[in-house]
Formats: structure tokens, C-alpha cells, sequence
């Protein structure tokens, strides 16, 4: 029982940081096309925050993998 708990707040914790990950990317872009990048064309902005949202994914990603990868769930996906 003690394992199912542990797991559940590890959960837990993934799944507040994936939105917390997600706010701050998107409020930090946002904020940054807002009011620094005055010079740049709506392109260039929009690049911007695409960036920032391919950042917020492979962070996402990789703190998703490491929890699956601990679990043994990825063993089975490659036949390793």
C-alpha cells in the first residue's frame, strides 16, 4: 500500500509541475513578446513563443520519461 501511495504523489507532483511548467512558459513569453520585443515583426514574435513552447515540452517530456522510466513502463514499449 505504502508503494501505491508513494507513486500517487509522485504523480501528483508531475502532474502540478507539468501546469505550473506550462503557465510560466506561457506567461514568460508572453510577457517577454509584450514588453521587450518591440522592434520585432508579429513573426518574429510568434516564433518567440513557439520556442518557448518547444522548451516547455522537452522539459515536460523529460520529467514525464523519468517517471515512466523508473516504473519499468518504457522496458516493455522497446523490448529491452
Amino acid at each position: 500500500m505504502e508503494k501505491v501511495d508513494k507513486m500517487a504523489g509522485g504523480l501528483m507532483w508531475r502532474i502540478i509541475g507539468t501546469i505550473v511548467a506550462f503557465s510560466a512558459f506561457l506567461i514568460g513569453s508572453l510577457i517577454y513578446v509584450g514588453f521587450y520585443t518591440s522592434g520585432f515583426d508579429l513573426t518574429q514574435k510568434v516564433i518567440v513563443v513557439l520556442v518557448a513552447l518547444i522548451v516547455a515540452f522537452a522539459a515536460i517530456a523529460i520529467m514525464w520519461v523519468t517517471f515512466a522510466g523508473r516504473r519499468g513502463w518504457m522496458r516493455d514499449r522497446w523490448g529491452s
